[in-house]
């Protein structure tokens, strides 16, 4: 059975997927250890993502329909809160978490994005934008 279509598209966003939580798992678990000490590991790094992803996706969809912009910062203390909780810290420590880790991982996709470059893989169905009559193409 050729790979096309459907199969490719779930094998790709399966992928990208694990490839994400990976390396969010890995800023929050560097994030972690920095703050936290040896009370901070992989697995559960690993399970913060997943469980922090579910819970902090449908609350910060609901809860700016509801609270407005104050949905927003609260979503951001559950965050913080879940942080705390797993690693067994304060809320500054989980502050700090929350703030360290977006710093990393942010170091950690432009590293990967390069490597990825380098290693040849692109976008192979990049759109192009079209030049309209009325713009000058320099």
């Amino acid at each position: 059975m050729p790979f096309t279509g459907f199969l490719w598209t779930l094998t790709v966003s399966l992928l990208a997927f694990l490839f994400v939580w990976i390396i969010t798992a890995l800023a929050i678990f560097m994030a972690g250890r920095i703050v936290a000490g040896p009370e901070a590991t992989f697995p559960k790094a690993l399970a913060l993502i997943l469980v922090g992803g579910v819970i902090i996706g449908l609350f910060s969809y609901m809860a700016p329909l509801i609270l407005g912009p104050l949905g927003w910062i609260l979503a951001f203390l559950l965050w913080v809160w879940l942080i705390k909780s797993f690693f067994g810290v304060g809320w500054l420590g989980g502050f700090l978490i929350a703030i360290l880790a977006s710093i990393i991982f942010l170091v950690l996709m432009v590293f990967a994005a390069l490597g990825l470059a380098l290693a040849g893989f692109t976008v192979p169905f990049t759109p192009k934008v079209p030049v309209m009559p009325y713009m000058h193409v320099i």
